[in-house]
């Protein structure tokens, strides 16, 4: 901020609660009033992620290749046009801030390096010569496997390349900030962190299983989180079939697929059979949609991320639209649109979607037009990292498979008294995997690196 020619790659980080999103918005207003312009670009993996920092995704921000299933595409240069619109936009830039750096791989570190080459038009300079400020937690939840390494871990293959994630220097935070007053779940969520939960640790939290469903805690209202789609799923429909049986009107919606560029022929092929039944592999677009109003739903892609429609927000359906005027559903090929309350982000009209992607079996390309919503009165712990809620009643059962998975579901929640536990295997908190073991040791490499400097 002073000036000088050395470029800042310094990454923030701290358990959960310690105010990294605090000191990350405090970094970028004042870097911002330094300048005296714009300086600053703030972006995180996930929509939600940068809602919360007011930011945008990064492959927005950087105009990165989409990953497709979840697998980095490989990622070509901006053409000449789109290039001198980037420029442009890049021009004032100094900093890049991007939060959630667990989530990202070492993957995408290089190209958001080989990108921000490009931008600035400085290939000899990491990153452009542009500051760049990583925050988050090594400990929470790495990225997916399928996209890449954990963003600490260069692969064998770029091994004769500088290591980029080795440029940078530690600034750890130690004090937790978002459940200050709650001294009892500051100490768990700390030694969980780290694995070394105690049985007095366990008895604190085998007073938090659920055991009355009402109130705060009921089916219908407190967020129920777990680890696995499957049971996010079972959840989601045991509250809408309460809703049916007290007497709520259920819509049921189906997407309409369409092949739209065919590479072979598929006269007599049921277009069902050849489209992905993974939801991740259709943009995010379910095959069917069970809704009705109060309906509590999740949008499934970005629509606005400055007005809070991104993938991952929650709302409630306060009104169905149907096609042509029509007071109720028709036809069971009707897709309507849907008003829904975001609650701060505001009520918003949402439309059906319609997104492209590869059909099965080679048949070419396939386009689903649905609405772009799941149901959501449970989430899985993935879809919660970044954000925080008042109650929640959370899984800490068998079915945990992600090192560091308790600790991100446990500390989304702010105080021990907003929490209820569903089912509590010890073996998962304190087993052989109880948090990233791999990250643990970078994090100590860090701290020791930091600790000889001084």
């Amino acid at each position: 901020m002073s000036g000088a020619e050395e470029r800042l790659k310094i990454f923030f980080t701290g358990g959960a609660g310690v105010g990294k999103t605090f000191l990350l918005k405090l970094i970028r207003d004042q870097i911002n009033r330094c300048y005296a312009k714009d300086a600053v670009k703030v972006c995180s993996l996930t929509g939600v992620a940068a809602r919360l920092i007011n930011g945008a995704t990064i492959h927005s921000t950087l105009k990165l290749p989409v990953q497709k299933d979840g697998r980095i595409t490989g990622m070509s240069p901006l053409p000449g046009s789109y290039l001198r619109i980037m420029r442009q936009q890049w021009h004032q830039t100094e900093f890049l801030i991007v939060d959630e750096i667990s989530m990202v791989s070492y993957q995408m570190l290089c190209m958001m390096d080989a990108r921000l080459r490009q931008i600035k038009n400085c290939e000899n300079e990491f990153f452009g010569g542009v500051n760049v400020l990583l925050f988050g937690d090594l400990l929470q939840l790495p990225p997916i496997k399928r996209s890449g390494t954990p963003v600490f871990k260069q692969p064998e293959h770029l091994q004769p390349a500088t290591h980029l994630w080795r440029l940078f220097t530690l600034c750890e935070l130690t004090v937790n900030m978002r459940q200050q007053g709650d001294q009892t779940f500051i100490d768990i969520l700390n030694v969980l962190r780290v694995g070394e939960l105690t049985t007095q640790h366990f008895s604190i939290l085998m007073g938090r299983l659920l055991q009355d469903t009402s109130d705060e805690f009921a089916i219908d209202k407190a967020l129920r989180v777990y680890p696995t789609n499957q049971q996010v799923n079972d959840h989601n429909s045991a509250v809408l079939n309460l809703y049916r049986n007290n007497g709520a009107r259920i819509y049921k919606i189906k997407a309409q697929d369409q092949l739209v560029h065919a590479t072979r022929n598929a006269d007599n092929v049921d277009i069902a059979t050849i489209i992905p039944a993974d939801i991740n592999k259709t943009g995010g677009l379910p095959a069917e949609l069970e809704i009705s109003v109060g309906a509590k739903v999740m949008l499934r892609s970005n629509i606005d991320v400055s007005k809070g429609l991104v993938n991952g927000a929650i709302g409630y359906i306060n009104e169905i639209v149907w096609p042509q005027f029509r007071r109720t559903q028709m036809y069971a090929t009707d897709v309507p649109s849907v008003r829904i309350d975001f609650a701060r982000d505001g009520v918003h009209l949402i439309h059906p979607k319609a997104i492209q992607f590869p059909a099965k079996y080679n048949y070419g390309t396939a386009e689903r037009r649905m609405l772009p919503l799941i149901l959501s009165w449970a989430s899985t712990i993935h879809k919660m990292q970044g954000s925080t809620v008042d109650h929640a009643v959370v899984y800490l059962g068998a079915k945990l498979f992600e090192e560091g998975q308790a600790y991100v579901a446990l500390s989304r929640v702010r105080s021990l008294q907003g929490l209820r536990i569903e089912k509590l295997d010890c073996n998962k908190l304190t087993g052989k995997k109880p948090c990233n073991n791999e990250a643990l040791n970078e994090l100590n490499r860090m701290r020791n690196k930091t600790k000889t400097r001084k």
